[in-house]
């Protein structure tokens, strides 16, 4: 499921088309397991919704086509 919203975002000119869709999905389980595995080093110390809502947008930030980068 993942995988078809990244070809679609692609396909919009909505994420990077430099990137290949299997390195974008590999980027978004990278940083989910990130977030979840500092969580659980702090002991699940903190919320984890919270936390995900306010770092996933900076994460996302760099799959957004910009002018810079190349055209679809």
């Amino acid at each position: 499921m993942l995988r078809q919203i990244m070809a679609q975002g692609q396909q919009r000119g909505e994420l990077r088309s430099d990137v290949t869709v299997s390195e974008l999905v590999r980027v978004y389980a990278l940083c989910e397991r990130a977030l979840i595995y500092d969580w659980c080093l702090s002991g699940g110390g903190y919320s984890l919704p919270q936390y995900s809502q306010t770092m996933l947008p900076l994460f996302f930030g760099g799959f957004r086509r910009t002018s810079s980068t190349n055209t679809p």
